[in-house]
């Protein structure tokens, strides 16, 4: 019975919650470069990288993709808990970005 009540007020306090965030870029384009950021983690950049594309990440703050020397479609996502919170697109070779952040 303790464990149930515990259980129940980290989940009404929201404590017990936590964020499943997904970083996706996907579509039958290239890019040169891929820079981005996850809380509590370095920005890195990757060169020529492979697509699809996805890193996960559990902590709340500022997430960031962006694509740079884009050739052909890609589009980047941010899902955040199984909601899809942003998505951009480029079909004209331009440059990309996604970016959202959340209450720490």
């Amino acid at each position: 019975m303790r464990t149930v009540l515990a259980a129940l007020l980290l989940v009404l306090c929201g404590c017990a919650v936590s964020t499943d965030i997904r970083l996706v870029v996907e579509g039958p384009g290239t890019a040169d470069r891929l820079t981005y950021t996850v809380p509590g983690e370095e920005e890195r950049t990757l060169r020529n990288p492979d697509v699809p594309w996805q890193r996960t990440g559990a902590r709340k703050g500022r997430v960031v993709v962006r694509l740079e020397g884009v050739h052909g479609e890609l589009t980047c996502k941010i899902i955040i808990n199984g909601r899809q919170v942003k998505t951009a697109t480029s079909t004209t070779g331009a440059a990309l970005a996604c970016d959202h952040s959340m209450a720490v």
